[in-house]
């Protein structure tokens, strides 16, 4: 007992010498912290074609049947453009009965829809409008979007961050000049994940087909690629003099 007692002042100065350490070691310096944005105009270099087929029938199966050989022709027809089938996938498949009401609210089956939608991703941009008409001859009701982006946004995070860093410094050195002191040597240095770009593109969308002629007979749809906006942020702490 009188042993482990001797041993506790031993203990309580350690904890002491320790904390008076970590206060010394606590940084008093003054800093400046500012965030850079840049953003980065970019031509797109891919687009993704959604589209759907939609049949309807009071019986269920010939909804579906309709359905797979409608949606086959479309598939064919992309294909036919030089489109492969990796740059198809189904992204949604659904199978809804539709009920009409009388006066008393009593549901009375009128038949089945059968939906599939398709999104198709198209390299040569310059083919876009042909392969639009292509999935219209074929039997595509609606065009859900047309949108064109960059397959690959990380390619261009280089010039995005060099920006972005330039725009932090500038900040930096007018409030330093403002508040009469002088910019030092940047303490930490953090920047967005590739997850904070945003993406902005130009896109058409026309929700159904039925009754458009004009789609139908071809010519090629008015598209326009315009540019996409590849915003990069970095976060910087500058030590001030």
């Amino acid at each position: 007992m009188e042993e482990n007692m001797k041993k506790t002042p031993i203990f309580v100065l350690a904890v002491l010498m320790v904390s008076g350490l970590a206060q010394a070691q606590t940084d008093t310096r003054s800093t400046i912290y500012v965030t850079g944005t840049a953003e980065v105009m970019v031509t797109p270099d891919i687009c993704y074609l959604s589209l759907a087929v939609e049949t309807f029938h009071k019986e269920i199966g010939q909804a579906y049947k309709e359905n797979n050989e409608i949606t086959n022709k479309v598939k064919k027809a992309i294909e036919a453009e030089g489109i492969e089938k990796k740059d198809m996938q189904t992204t949604g498949f659904y199978i809804s009965p539709i009920y009409d009401y009388d006066d008393y609210d009593r549901q009375e089956l009128v038949e089945y829809s059968v939906s599939h939608y398709l999104t198709v991703k198209i390299r040569d941009l310059d083919k876009v409008p042909e392969i639009l008409d292509a999935a219209v001859k074929g039997g595509a009701t609606s065009v859900d979007n047309v949108s064109f982006t960059v397959e690959n946004p990380k390619d261009y995070t280089q010039e995005a961050r060099e920006e972005a860093v330039k725009a932090a410094r500038k900040k930096a050195e007018t409030l330093a000049r403002l508040n009469g002191v002088s910019l030092g040597r940047p303490i930490s240095i953090s920047e967005a994940e590739p997850g904070g770009y945003s993406y902005y593109s130009n896109y058409y969308a026309q929700s159904s087909l039925a009754g458009y002629g004009g789609y139908r007979n071809g010519g090629g749809a008015p598209l326009e690629q315009g540019e996409i906006k590849l915003t990069h942020t970095v976060y910087i702490t500058y030590e001030i003099k």
